[in-house]
C-alpha cells in the first residue's frame, strides 16, 4: 500500500533562498552578480517511500529581485536590480516567474533530479534541478536545488557596457534553499 503524501507550503524566511547567478565576461569574468527573490510561494507533496508522489509549484515574485552583490557600490545594486526587474524579467508585464515539477527521478548517490516547467516572461522550458530533500527541524524539510539555464532561452536580454567590454554569460546558475513546513 503506497504510503500517504504529507502537503507541504514553501513560503519566504530567514532560512530561504530563491536566487539566480549569472557570472561576468571580459574586463571583470572573476564576478558574478547574484539576484536574490524576496517574495516566493510555494506547495510540495512528498512521501519518503513513495518518490513518484513528488510534486512541486513554485511562484515567484519578479518584482522582489534585489541585488546583494558586496563588490558593488549601492547605487550600482539599485541599477542592476531595477534592470533585472524591468529590461529582463519584464516585472510589470509578466510579474511571475514559475515552477511546476512533472516528473522526479533518484540520483546514482545522492538527491534527486526534478524536471519541470520553469516560465519567465511568457516563455515556458523544460529543466531539471538537481535536489536534496533533508530532514533538518521536526516534521519540516529542507529542499536544497540548483539548475542551469541559458538566459537566451527564455528571451532575457544580457547586460552590457563599454562596447561588449564588460558583460554577463548566457548561462546562469539557479539556487534554492526552501523549508517546507506541512500544512
Amino acid at each position: 500500500m503506497p504510503e500517504l503524501a504529507t502537503s507541504y507550503t514553501i513560503s519566504p524566511s530567514n532560512d530561504s533562498t530563491v536566487a539566480i547567478e549569472v557570472s561576468r565576461t571580459g574586463l571583470r569574468r572573476s564576478k558574478k552578480h547574484i539576484l536574490f527573490f524576496e517574495k516566493f510561494s510555494g506547495e510540495m507533496c512528498f512521501a519518503e517511500k513513495d518518490p513518484s508522489a513528488f510534486k512541486l509549484t513554485l511562484t515567484i515574485d519578479a518584482a522582489s529581485a534585489i541585488c546583494r552583490d558586496t563588490w558593488l557600490s549601492e547605487r550600482k545594486r539599485r541599477a542592476l536590480a531595477e534592470f533585472a526587474r524591468k529590461s529582463a524579467l519584464s516585472a510589470n508585464i509578466h510579474p511571475e516567474i514559475r515552477f511546476t515539477s512533472n516528473s522526479i527521478s533518484p540520483k546514482p548517490l545522492r538527491g534527486f533530479v526534478v524536471e519541470g516547467s520553469l516560465q519567465i516572461r511568457d516563455t515556458a522550458r523544460v529543466v531539471k534541478v538537481n535536489t536534496v530533500l533533508g530532514s533538518m527541524r521536526k516534521d519540516w524539510l529542507q529542499l536544497d536545488g540548483d539548475a542551469t539555464l541559458c538566459l537566451s532561452d527564455f528571451g532575457l536580454p544580457r547586460r552590457s557596457a563599454l562596447f561588449g567590454l564588460i558583460g554577463t554569460k548566457d548561462e546562469a546558475a539557479i539556487r534554492l534553499l526552501l523549508w517546507a513546513i506541512p500544512r
